[in-house]
């Protein structure tokens, strides 16, 4: 048998950096803490209303205090969220997509934190009408939650076998952990679907959570 090629086809990427400066700025962290406490604040009714039909006070075990998804808005913001703006778009033009009639802008932008009782948790979902997601992790541990991205194609789902070894990442793995510290920011295409596991409450876990939609010009 002459050489066997191997051809890499449909890619699935995702895209990691490292960006610790804006956890020092007061600003930045301003706009986040504002957020995070209203998010907890308007929460507190549920929270109530939950102990009432249980008749037990089971606090804010698995929940995610959930922001408004307009923080891109805050001017304290800008040098943020225009880095995410401008590197969403050089991604898909590296895709090989052509951007020329469109323009790139956010569809939301929000930041997450999980039940300080622990149990917080995301299931798998993609974000539909969007081009490019992404995280970024204000707090966090290796004793926190974790994104978890799934095997885009669901038709292996019927088909697949066991794996050699769920350590190592191949192209036999249906799903991958991925590993975050403080000021790590995750990018992807918007239909890989992805979750977070099971928080347990031991360490503080916030995050800001982004989606991107590419728009034709003159269209709203």
């Amino acid at each position: 048998m002459s050489e066997l090629n191997s051809i890499s086809l449909f890619d699935t990427i995702l895209y990691k950096t490292y960006l610790p400066e804006y956890l020092d700025n007061k600003d930045f962290m301003s706009v986040c803490d504002e957020h995070t406490d209203k998010a907890i604040s308007n929460a507190k009714n549920l929270i109530d209303e939950r102990n009432k039909k249980f008749k037990t006070d089971v606090k804010d075990h698995g929940m995610s205090y959930h922001s408004g998804a307009e923080m891109y808005k805050d001017k304290r913001f800008d040098n943020f969220q225009l880095l995410i703006k401008n590197t969403a778009r050089n991604i898909l033009e590296d895709q090989g997509f052509n951007l020329s009639d469109y323009s790139i802008d956010y569809t939301e932008m929000w930041i997450q934190k999980f039940a300080y009782e622990g149990g917080g948790h995301q299931d798998t979902h993609v974000h539909w009408d969007n081009h490019i997601s992404g995280f970024y992790f204000v707090e966090c541990s290796d004793r926190t939650s974790k994104p978890v991205f799934h095997d885009p194609r669901p038709g292996r789902m019927m088909l697949n076998l066991p794996i050699k070894d769920h350590s190592k990442l191949c192209a036999a793995m249906e799903r991958q952990i991925v590993s975050v510290k403080p000021g790590s920011l995750l990018l992807f295409n918007s239909w890989l679907p992805h979750q977070f596991s099971v928080d347990n409450g031991i360490d503080p876990f916030r995050f800001i959570h982004f989606n991107l939609q590419a728009k034709m010009n003159g269209k709203k």
